[in-house]
């Protein structure tokens, strides 16, 4: 049996992968498998947001976006990873202080603290 993975880039980084792969006489393919295709920016943000996310005010809905001074100088494949593997660590209850509260007008996923937990 196997499994098929997805993974998202962007142009650039399909294209730097594409020319490492060359290099190397791989395919895509292979490449990906057996190297790192970006540095951590994800791992490190990914554990300020959940830090950041538990030291919000209790009932004050917040967004992903709104915890980062420097939002718009993140990459949209980073972006797009964050919102989603936060939202899917709240959903699961990995996160147990924080829960989905909605989405706003623009249609972005808001979250709040909720009331009776401590926030250290």
């Amino acid at each position: 049996m196997s499994n098929q993975v997805v993974v998202t880039l962007t142009d650039k980084e399909f294209e730097e992968v594409e020319k490492l792969a060359k290099e190397k006489g791989l395919s895509i393919s292979q490449y990906v498998k057996r190297y790192p295709i970006s540095d951590d920016d994800f791992d490190y943000r990914y554990e300020f947001l959940k830090k950041a996310a538990v030291k919000q005010p209790k009932n004050c809905p917040f967004t992903v976006m709104s915890l980062f001074d420097d939002w718009d100088e993140i990459s949209r494949g980073v972006k797009l990873s964050l919102g989603r593997c936060f939202y899917h660590l709240v959903k699961g209850g990995k996160l147990p202080k924080v829960e989905p509260a909605g989405k706003n007008s623009s249609s972005v996923q808001l979250y709040v603290v909720k009331e009776g937990d401590s926030v250290e």
